[in-house]
């Protein structure tokens, strides 16, 4: 069978899909529907508009009164349903209500017949916790009392190697017997005095010696903080330790903090490793005079820095009393007392900060000598050790002797005042003399010792003259 292709036009949105018909299928649809659309015309065309909307009218009029008449009889139904579910949901409450109200009656029923059993029970519940309680504070005390046998222990063990300690401490202390008014007062066996009482004519000291093989710890600095603290009439207190440092306190070979206005504590390093201890208390006993003569000052002038100072030591205090309650409780806060070890530090490093101000150096009498006495200079002008020390031995002979200051401890303390690169040494030698270069002797001074010299050469002069009339006479 032969077949054609017929090409037809629709409209682009509209899709017709014939792709499952056979040819003649195809054929018949058009022919079909050609025929109906061509009597739809015939018949459209023959009714008017008027007809046309009262045909439609009348064919979906029954429709239109079943739709109507449906929602009419579901409008009922669901009157019916509301009434209905209210009347249920309204009988329920009422049952609810009901029960609540014998549940209530039943609650106060029980609530009266088990009151005396819940009482009891109750004091069950607080007998045991007291008897919990009270373990606790057997465990606690029994804590305490191996906490203390640890402490005594501790004590025990080192009690010889502090008696050898007090013995060599004693010996050193010999060196102030010719001092005025001194005495040397044991006080080991007296808790909260230290070991000595230095007693001196114008103030006393509190002693405490040292002999261990490692730094001395910061408890036994807070130790003998308490100690001076509790004897109120002592100025100074010493923490000697004879062959260690002092920990955070051994930047230097002597060392000061102060607690308030009125007391210093002096730590000293390593004492018996200097070439003559005994020089050194004493150098440190001076310096504890010159202070003693500032606290002295300090007590009658009500100035801003005493307010300042009185200010921090009332601070500290309160710190003071903070770390002693975090001491007493369980070992495991060891980072929180860390933490406030370090606030104490930084406010100990102000009041330190202010004492250097106060003190110069530990040898007072040195910088004293030298700021009145020497100052820089820009040129080239060398002043040799010698020509320093004869001076410094005119002008400090007293002092000198009972000091007992010598040479070489003299140029220590010139190298310890200038840079090393003004020093230049005269020999190979480090003890022998040298010059200094970038210092000059006061003019004052200079002027002083010229007018002298004109003085005694007018004076010998004088004398001359008289001899040799004398003998123009004769």
């Amino acid at each position: 069978m032969a077949l054609k292709i017929i090409q037809l036009t629709i409209p682009e949105e509209k899709t017709i899909d014939i792709s499952s018909f056979s040819p003649d299928e195809n054929y018949l649809i058009l022919k079909i529907g050609i025929s109906c659309l061509l009597e739809g015309r015939k018949v459209v065309s023959g009714l008017t508009q008027k007809e046309i909307y009262q045909k439609i009218k009348n064919e979906y009029k029954e429709e239109i009164q079943k739709l109507e008449t449906n929602i009419l009889v579901e409008k009922e139904i669901t009157k019916k349903m509301e009434e209905r579910i209210s009347k249920m949901y309204q009988v329920q409450v009422e049952k609810l209500e009901k029960h609540i109200e014998v549940l209530s009656n039943q609650l106060k029923t029980y609530e009266l017949e088990n009151k005396d059993l819940i009482e009891k029970e109750v004091k069950k519940a607080r007998d045991n916790f007291d008897l919990l309680l009270q373990e606790k504070d057997k465990q606690n005390q029994l804590n305490r009392e191996v906490f203390d046998k640890a402490i005594q222990l501790t004590n025990k063990s080192t009690s010889h190697k502090g008696s050898e300690g007090e013995k060599t401490f004693s010996e050193y202390a010999e060196t102030f017997q010719d001092f005025k008014g001194f005495e040397l007062i044991d006080k080991h066996t007296q808790g909260g005095e230290g070991d000595f009482h230095l007693h001196f004519e114008d103030f006393d000291v509190l002693a405490d010696a040292k002999n261990y093989k490692k730094k001395v710890p910061v408890d036994q600095r807070e130790k003998i903080k308490k100690d001076l603290l509790k004897n109120e009439h002592l100025h100074f207190a010493w923490l000697v330790s004879l062959n260690t440092p002092i920990e955070k306190f051994d930047k230097a070979p002597i060392m000061y903090e102060w607690i308030n206005t009125s007391q210093c504590v002096v730590y000293i390093n390593n004492l018996s490793s200097f070439e003559d201890p005994k020089k050194i208390l004493r150098i440190v006993w001076f310096t504890c005079k010159e202070l003693y003569k500032l606290i002295e000052d300090v007590g009658q002038d009500e100035n801003e820095l005493t307010v300042l100072r009185e200010k921090n030591f009332k601070l500290m205090d309160k710190v003071k009393s903070v770390r002693k309650t975090i001491r007493e409780i369980n070992t495991s806060m060891n980072a929180t007392r860390n933490l406030i070890q370090v606030m104490d530090d930084e406010l100990k490093y102000i009041l330190v900060s202010e004492t250097n101000e106060i003190v110069a150096s530990n040898i007072s009498l040195f910088d004293d000598w030298w700021e009145q006495n020497i100052e820089h200079t820009t040129s080239e002008i060398l002043v040799a050790s010698t020509d320093l020390w004869t001076r410094f031995k005119q002008e400090n002979k007293t002092l000198i002797q009972e000091m007992d200051i010598s040479g070489d401890k003299f140029k220590q303390y010139i190298k310890s005042k200038v840079p090393l690169s003004s020093i230049i040494l005269r020999s190979k030698n480090e003890k022998t003399e040298f010059d200094i270069k970038g210092l000059k002797l006061r003019e004052q001074y200079l002027e002083t010792k010229t007018e002298l010299g004109e003085k005694i050469e007018l004076e010998l002069n004088e004398e001359v003259v008289k001899k040799k009339k004398i003998i123009k006479k004769k």
